[in-house]
């Protein structure tokens, strides 16, 4: 099964022109790359790592109906782009190469790589691509954060966000090595912030040991002035607790 193949044809339907339209082909692509590393590093067999590899192909899939559709990423303010994208495969029978149980394994971990948490009563085989797709996912989100337009991305300007505050709730989260809920962010800030909290989320080693490397968590914030001492006080503790939590996490054993 050839599926970059599938994507990019499904793909090329859109207008690549449209910024946010490019970046979800280039993501989509990045996040395959960090998931062959992933579970190349992690020494799964075979039939895992294929399964794994098509559900980072496919995983943001709904992402260019819910463009086309309302112009946003914001999932509040539209549709959710998993539930979406379950329904394109299905739809566009992208799946059909593969055995029915492989194909339910897929849509699962698609369903389920944007939620707040993992739902529950799965196993095996099936949440190992869960885990896997929610870690690989995250680790090139943090580059898109780093490297792409924010506004395409965020919503907001580094300028916007050079005024704003980290509200308490979503600052206390940190420290706490909490996720942050989406309904609890009031500022652009705190959604910055709330990319952090992913370091919570994280279920493999191999993918923090990732970040660590390329620390594109951090170039957004090194690279904002913040005009409210406060402000700047409370990012700095932060990124603080979150270098602290990575080299904890890597000296386990």
């Amino acid at each position: 099964m050839d599926a970059e193949k599938l994507f990019l044809d499904y793909a090329g339907r859109y207008d690549r022109s449209n910024g946010k339209i490019e970046l979800k082909i280039v993501h989509t692509l990045a996040v395959a790359d960090v998931m062959d590393r992933l579970t190349e590093a992690l020494q799964l067999s075979g039939r895992q790592r294929r399964l794994a590899h098509i559900c980072a192909v496919f995983h943001d899939i709904g992402r260019f109906e819910q463009v086309r559709r309302y112009d946003t990423f914001l999932d509040h303010l539209s549709v959710d782009h998993a539930e979406l994208g379950c329904e394109v495969l299905e739809q566009e029978k992208l799946l059909r190469e593969l055995p029915e149980m492989e194909q339910r394994m897929v849509l699962t971990a698609i369903r389920n790589h944007n939620r707040f948490q993992i739902e529950e009563g799965l196993e095996g085989e099936t949440l190992l691509l869960c885990k896997l797709i929610r870690d690989a996912d995250k680790c090139d989100i943090f580059r898109v954060f780093a490297c792409e337009d924010m506004v395409d991305t965020m919503g907001e300007t580094e300028e916007q966000v050079a005024q704003e505050t980290v509200t308490d709730e979503v600052y206390d989260s940190i420290f706490q090595h909490r996720c942050v809920k989406k309904e609890v962010r009031r500022t652009g800030l705190d959604k910055w912030v709330s990319f952090l909290a992913f370091f919570f989320d994280l279920y493999f080693k191999e993918s923090i040991k990732l970040l660590a490397e390329n620390r594109y968590y951090r170039k957004p914030f090194d690279r904002v002035v913040f005009t409210d001492p406060e402000t700047e006080r409370r990012v700095k503790e932060i990124l603080q607790e979150i270098e602290d939590y990575i080299t904890s996490e890597l000296m386990e054993k």
